[in-house]
């Protein structure tokens, strides 16, 4: 078998040390790497760009990189024990007992949600949410309830980076109303779909934390309207809230720490 090369060695070594350095500190800017790494600019940013195509790192709304959902999907089969799926799904089958409805785990990827797990409702008419699906950010539950662990300035300039499609007449298109709606959010700790991406359908979220405090994913109960009515999101708006803590906790997060924005 052919040997790599000295300079393809050194290339390989280069790129995995540009990943070590943003599993440890993580966005970083550029400048951070080349500081780090002695390395030049266009040499960086060449290493950048193939690990991006590649889709190993991801590129933020303000120009940092940080690892993507393919490293973490990587890493999941060393330590699955402490998989947020793993921990969030005693939770997610208490959601299920009680509401009679679908229930999903969401998180931030590539713009949009990306659903990484879901317990399906065992009535006849329901939803399919596939794990692995996208859906938009501004016009869900789950969206809008990631979108809330942004501090205001952070969640204008990364609005001015989606488009506001309106998917039914309900959708907010409004960037400054959507910030509003956020911003409710995060004082009540929920977000709710009342038929903002399909007509008929109804869901309510809730955010998950780590011991940061950072928002890292979202939960959300979804169901046809004339299930999920707004008299039985109320009812379940506790239980989703109390559930999501829970995880949070599992993951580190202190109920003392304060919110963002």
């Amino acid at each position: 078998m052919k040997q790599p090369s000295y300079s393809t060695a050194i290339t390989v070594q280069k790129a995995f040390r540009i990943l070590e350095l943003l599993g440890e500190k993580q966005p970083a800017r550029p400048a951070e790497l080349i500081q780090q790494m002695k390395l030049s600019r266009s040499n960086l940013y060449r290493l950048l760009t193939t690990l991006q195509e590649m889709g190993y790192v991801e590129k933020t709304f303000d120009s940092r990189y940080h690892l993507s959902f393919k490293m973490f999907m990587l890493g999941s089969t060393v330590s699955s024990n402490n998989l947020l799926s793993d921990i969030a799904h005693p939770y997610m089958a208490q959601l299920a007992e009680i509401s009679q409805e679908n229930i999903n785990l969401a998180i931030l990827f590539e713009k949009k949600v990306l659903y990484i797990k879901k317990i399906e409702s065992p009535h006849y008419l329901k939803l399919d949410q596939p794990i692995g699906r996208t859906d938009p950010l501004h016009c869900t539950a789950l969206g809008k309830t990631l979108l809330s662990g942004l501090a205001d300035e952070e969640l204008k300039v990364f609005l001015k980076t989606i488009k506001l499609i309106p998917y039914t007449k309900k959708t907010i298109t409004d960037r400054e109303a959507l910030v509003r709606v956020i911003r409710s959010v995060r004082r009540k700790g929920y977000a709710t779909d009342l038929e903002e991406l399909s007509e008929g359908i109804h869901c309510i979220g809730a955010p998950i934390r780590d011991h940061t405090n950072e928002v890292i994913a979202a939960m959300s109960i979804s169901a046809p309207a004339v299930r999920l009515t707004i008299k039985k999101m109320e009812m379940l708006k506790d239980p989703l809230i109390e559930a999501s803590l829970q995880i949070s906790k599992k993951l580190g997060y202190m109920e003392a720490n304060k919110a963002k924005g």
